[in-house]
């Protein structure tokens, strides 16, 4: 399966890809070029093998789209999306702090995992990953938080397919709660993984002054 590098996307930007498989035993897929953060998985008490991951990378000389190849332990279904941001810390790990929750959801809605530590610049992200806890195909939706949440990256499976993943992000400045997502069809399989990325520090230029109590010194430029 492939999925397209977000439009406008420049080298430096930060590139988020969540994945949600179906039916995988576990088995994270390799994604070329990108570093895994996270990854979760339903069982032993799930009855789906839901697995969800998130992953990251500096873009560099993107192509227009990657590639994913499920493991095929035994008929994988999966839905994937990636996104892109600006204003991310350019070296090292971008994330300051990431969590995961799994478990069946009896009803129709779920609560993410919370994130600890979480400062007022970072944007906290939730990626959830849903597959019906039964077996029938039924056609379902899931429904991001709302409020002051905005959602991104939705996508999965047409009515019809089994078991009809999807994948959604929610993300929101400066927060490490943990948003409630629901769904249309109860008996859901429910995954998160949870990050919060951090802002690149503001630019000094000139007219900022630094002073240094060491040595009793301050500049400007």
């Amino acid at each position: 399966m492939s999925v397209n590098v977000p439009a406008g996307t420049a080298n430096g930007d930060m590139l988020i890809f969540g994945i949600e498989v179906s039916e995988s035993a576990g088995v994270v897929p390799a994604i070329p070029g990108f570093t895994q953060k996270a990854t979760v998985n339903d069982l032993p008490s799930g009855d789906q093998d839901n697995t969800v991951s998130l992953f990251w990378r500096r873009a560099s000389s993107e192509p227009a789209s990657y590639t994913v190849t499920p493991d095929g332990t035994y008929g994988n279904y999966a839905a994937m999306a990636m996104l892109r941001y600006t204003g991310v810390i350019a070296t090292g790990d971008p994330f300051r702090t990431s969590a995961t929750l799994a478990g069946n959801g009896t009803g129709i809605s779920k609560t993410s995992t919370a994130l600890t530590g979480v400062q007022s610049t970072d944007l906290a992200i939730h990626c959830v990953g849903t597959s019906l806890a039964t077996w029938n195909g039924t056609a379902y939706d899931v429904a991001g938080p709302g409020g002051s949440w905005t959602e991104r990256g939705e996508i999965g499976m047409t009515a019809g397919a089994t078991p009809n993943p999807r994948i959604l992000f929610a993300e929101q400045l400066g927060t490490g709660t943990a948003p409630v997502f629901t769904s249309t069809f109860a008996g859901v399989a429910w995954c998160f993984c949870a990050g919060a990325l951090i802002a690149e520090p503001p630019q000094t230029g000139p007219n900022n002054r630094i002073f240094s109590t060491a040595v009793r010194r301050a500049s400007m430029w």
